[in-house]
């Protein structure tokens, strides 16, 4: 991914510094919180790398123990009501199901461009600006 103008402006005063994030990208790291996520895939269609897949399944489990507060917790309590019983494991989701999927994060495709965060409407996804090492 090419450097934006102020990108540019930054690495002139800093002739000597690389950047280095978590992830192994020259970007920004990129860290997500599992428990807020509600599926949606907006992070898929959002990352230009492919860092981001759907995955078969889904985790029932990891669902119905989200915090209250969030959207997936709200989720959950609505599953929590229709639901006759509680599932063993992950769920193999059917293909024409889209939505609430395990979503797969391959941090070594990952360019650390935050386009993932920015789509995200849960706040799932967090950005941390890379450390400066000399």
């Amino acid at each position: 991914m090419p450097l934006s103008r102020r990108g540019r402006e930054v690495l002139q005063r800093l002739p000597a510094a690389r950047f280095f994030s978590g992830n192994g990208s020259s970007g920004c790291e990129i860290v997500r919180t599992e428990a807020k996520c509600v599926g949606c895939g907006r992070c898929i269609d959002a990352c230009p790398a492919g860092a981001c897949t759907r995955g078969d399944t889904l985790d029932v489990g990891l669902l119905l123990s989200a915090p209250q507060h969030t959207r997936r917790g709200a989720l959950a309590a609505a599953l929590g009501k229709l639901a006759r019983h509680a599932a063993a494991g992950p769920v193999q989701v059917p293909e024409r199901v889209k939505m609430f999927r395990a979503i797969v994060y391959w941090p070594d495709k990952c360019l650390g461009c935050g386009a993932c965060a920015r789509d995200c409407p849960s706040e799932a996804i967090e950005v941390r600006p890379p450390e400066v090492v000399r």
